[in-house]
């Protein structure tokens, strides 16, 4: 279970509506060779087996342009797995227990790029964009489409949190 506490490291350093709003030119401002992108509520619905309008095109013209992608996922093997094969047969991680820094520096160890130029794309704040700034990666915020079904309870709590959180510093907007 991840830490809760309300730190500056839950802050994203660019926000976003959808992934699919992210271009290369972004990527490259932003200094990213490379991109790690979560699964739940950022390329699929949470626990889903099939992908958000967009994604695949958008997998295809990121990678088209030079920019490396992996999905760095909490979720379990055989579902990264498959996410990884509709996506044509990107690397991933699976299990990466994210906000913990190993997953984030395995994805760039794997890709052959530093730690900072990786982007960490994800919904979450307590996971993806607290281990993306813990581990030197560039932390991406995209909006969540629909609360969790999985765990419902607990993640609604933590949706309460991010929420306040980015309300005291001035992006109440972003979620």
């Amino acid at each position: 279970m991840p830490d809760t506490t309300l730190s500056d490291d839950l802050l994203p350093k660019y926000f976003f509506n959808y992934i699919t709003d992210i271009t290369p030119e972004d990527f490259f401002a932003m200094g990213a060779k490379a991109v790690a992108i979560d699964i739940d509520n950022t390329i699929a619905n949470d626990g889903a087996f099939h992908l958000f309008h967009g994604v695949r095109a958008w997998v295809k013209r990121t990678q088209a342009a030079g920019i490396q992608v992996i999905i760095l996922t909490n979720t379990f093997p055989l579902r990264a797995k498959f996410m990884s094969r509709l996506l044509g047969g990107l690397p991933y991680i699976a299990n990466a227990e994210k906000p913990r820094q190993k997953g984030f520096q395995k994805a760039a160890d794997l890709l052959g790029i530093q730690i900072g130029e990786l982007a960490m794309v994800g919904d979450q704040l307590f996971t993806d964009i607290r281990g993306a700034n813990d581990a030197g990666a560039i932390p991406i915020h995209v909006k969540y489409r629909r609360p969790e079904i999985f765990g419902y309870f607990h993640y609604r709590r933590l949706r309460r949190k991010e929420k306040k959180f980015l309300i005291s510093k001035g992006h109440g907007d972003k979620l």
